[in-house]
């Protein structure tokens, strides 16, 4: 009898926590990654490891290149799990789409770097000596937040700075060959800076390297997420959470063994292991949703307003739902949204 009972309270305890976290509504669904170690490790890793598959899920990855490339494929409404940062999902929004940001992924500010080339590290011998130098860099990206942070607080003048508009590859050859003296970018074109041309790393979105203002700075706000389609969030909340609960697992792994991390993610993103281990290195891979994704989300919506890319500014919180990942692990909301979804 006593056997009989003991039996009967752990299948009723198994049965609390099966319905306590909710059975997902779908076994299978497809993610939309973009095929980079910022955006979309924890992905990798939760899939290769069967961290997703021991939450009765199984997740399809659809590796893309381009991360640009998503606010036109997530306008023809057959996207509805993914990863972005800012850059993408404020696009998105302001054409009147629902995209939410659920979960933050990584800080990937300090792959955002300015880079001096050897005519610019002659050149700078103070933040001031930057308005006398060539940069090269798209015009419009990210990265130009970072440098007008680093202007704000160090005396630059922003405007009497001279912009080279260059993509990435083309600016690394440019800067080899003194055509411009510093560089703008992200991984892993300022590291080619840095070994093909004699760069020298100036300053990122979270660290500085200038002579006497060295250490960790607030000057980009930029994370990766994990984002969800007002349709998903509505109809799979089930679904949602226990992807993150992979995604969380694989956050631990990503941090505590960072080696093994490192072969399943440089398989996946068809990089070499050296440069995925130092791209990866330079990210902050957490899942805690804090201000800063809020004050980041924000600065975008600036930004891409003031380029004219989007036309109306929208609350920045109106992009982000913190219910599920609050329900998953309330320790990793250290800011909550009141977003309703649409």
């Amino acid at each position: 009898m006593r056997t009989l009972l003991a039996i009967l309270v752990s299948v009723l305890a198994l049965t609390g926590d099966a319905l306590a976290q909710g059975k997902p509504e779908l076994t299978e669904i497809d993610a939309w990654l973009v095929r980079d170690a910022q955006m979309s490790s924890q992905f990798a890793v939760a899939d290769q490891l069967g961290y997703f598959k021991a939450e009765g899920i199984k997740v399809n990855p659809r590796w893309y290149i381009a991360g640009t490339d998503l606010p036109s494929m997530w306008g023809a409404g057959n996207i509805h799990l993914g990863t972005a940062t800012a850059t993408m999902v404020v696009p998105i929004a302001a054409a009147g789409q629902t995209i939410y940001n659920i979960a933050p992924q990584s800080d990937i500010a300090g792959t955002q770097q300015i880079v001096l080339g050897k005519k610019g590290q002659e050149i700078v011998r103070s933040p001031k000596d930057f308005e006398k130098v060539k940069i090269g860099m798209p015009k419009g990206a990210s990265v130009t937040m970072a440098i007008q942070a680093m202007a704000r607080d160090s005396g630059v003048d922003f405007n009497k700075l001279q912009f080279v508009n260059l993509a990435p590859p083309d600016a690394v050859t440019a800067l080899a060959k003194g055509d411009i003296d510093a560089m703008a970018a992200w991984a892993p074109w300022v590291f080619n800076a840095v070994k093909q041309a004699g760069g020298k790393v100036y300053f990122t979105g979270n660290r500085s390297f200038i002579p006497g203002k060295e250490g960790r700075v607030d000057w980009l706000h930029v994370h990766a997420g994990v984002v969800a389609s007002g349709k998903m969030l509505k109809e799979n909340p089930n679904t949602l959470k226990a992807i993150l609960r992979a995604l969380r697992k694989a956050t631990d792994t990503l941090n505590n063994d960072r080696d093994a991390s490192v072969k399943i993610v440089a398989r996946e993103m068809k990089t070499d292991e050296a440069l995925t281990r130092d791209i990866m290195a330079l990210n902050i891979y957490s899942m805690e949703m804090n201000e800063k994704i809020p004050r980041g989300m924000g600065e975008f919506v600036d930004f891409l307003h003031s380029l004219d890319r989007i036309k109306q500014k929208f609350p920045p919180e109106s992009v982000i739902y913190t219910k599920l990942l609050e329900e998953i692990d309330p320790g990793l909301v250290k800011w909550k949204s009141k977003t309703e979804i649409k």
